[in-house]
């Protein structure tokens, strides 16, 4: 890995329900974020981002809403799916390489 990268890991959840949680209540709702939910049209279309175990919230870019799209569909879990995300710095801002579930 470049001096550029970082791995994220955490629970996923999309930008519409992102917004809709409390700040301080978003890890416990990220971690019964259901599959169904994440897979919802509107919450596609909003992006996702990851809430660490130690509650930070890392939002994801555009590039990586089919990645995650395609692991959440994957996976046999029905909620609070682990992803590890992994970004580069790309011209100011960072940009997911790769998408994975932690299981």
């Amino acid at each position: 890995m470049g001096e550029h990268t970082e791995t994220v890991e955490g629970y996923v959840m999309d930008g519409g329900c992102i917004r809709k949680n409390a700040r301080d209540e978003l890890l416990e709702n990220a971690r019964t974020h259901t599959r169904d939910c994440a897979l919802m049209g509107h919450c596609i279309e909003s992006g996702y981002g990851i809430v660490t175990d130690d509650d930070r919230l890392v939002m994801l870019d555009p590039e990586a809403t089919r990645q995650v799209v395609d692991s959440v569909e994957a996976t046999e879990k029905e909620e609070g799916i682990r992803l590890r995300v992994t970004r580069e710095a790309e011209d100011d801002r960072m940009e997911t390489t790769a998408v994975e579930e932690i299981r």
